[in-house]
C-alpha cells in the first residue's frame, strides 16, 4: 500500500498556504510513514495534480478549506462525495479535481480510487502575505497534530483493508 499525501494552497496568500505549512512541519518534525510520500507544497490544480497521483494506492489532500460551518482552524475528513455540488469545469484547462480525477481514470489504469481530503477551515483566503493568521499561527502545533493523527489512521485503514 503506497500512500501520497499532498500539501495544497498557495504559499503567499496567507491563510491559503495553511496545507503547506501544515505538510512542511509534518515533514520535517514528525516520524516519516512508512510506504508514504509527502510533497508539501503543491500549488497546482486539476488535471495537473492528478498526475502526480499516478502509482499510488491512496491519495490525501490537505488543504484550507472556507465553509463558514466551522470555526477558524477546525480540522475536518472529507471525501471526494463531500464536494459533489462544488464540481465544475469550463474545458479541459480548468478542470476541478473530481472532474481531472474521472477524466484521467478512463485515461490511465494506475490513478488511485482512494483519495481523501483533510480541510482546514479558515477565514480569508485571500489576503496577500506569505504569513498565516494570528489565529492560525496560535492553533498552528494542534491543527498539525490533528492533521497527522488523520493521516496516520487513514493510512492504517487503507493497510487493513488491502490485508484483509
Amino acid at each position: 500500500m503506497k500512500s501520497l499525501i499532498i500539501g495544497l494552497g498557495n504559499p503567499i496568500v496567507g491563510d491559503d498556504a495553511l496545507g503547506i505549512r501544515v505538510m512542511e512541519s509534518i515533514r520535517d518534525n514528525l516520524p516519516n510513514l512508512d510506504k508514504t510520500d509527502i510533497l508539501a507544497d503543491v500549488s497546482i490544480a486539476g488535471i495537473g495534480l492528478v498526475e502526480l497521483f499516478r502509482g499510488y494506492d491512496q491519495v490525501i489532500l490537505v488543504d484550507s478549506i472556507q465553509t463558514g460551518q466551522y470555526s477558524n482552524g477546525t480540522v475536518v475528513s472529507l471525501n471526494k462525495e463531500d464536494f459533489s455540488l462544488a464540481s465544475h469545469t469550463s474545458g479541459y484547462h480548468n478542470m476541478d479535481i473530481f472532474t481531472a480525477l474521472e477524466f484521467s481514470s478512463r485515461m490511465y489504469n494506475d490513478i488511485p480510487t482512494s483519495i481523501k481530503i483533510i480541510g482546514i477551515e479558515i477565514v480569508n483566503p485571500m489576503e496577500f502575505s506569505d504569513e498565516l493568521s494570528l489565529e492560525i499561527q496560535n492553533k498552528f502545533e494542534k491543527i498539525v497534530n490533528q492533521v497527522y493523527q488523520i493521516i496516520i489512521n487513514e493510512t492504517k485503514k487503507e493497510i487493513e483493508i488491502n490485508a484483509a
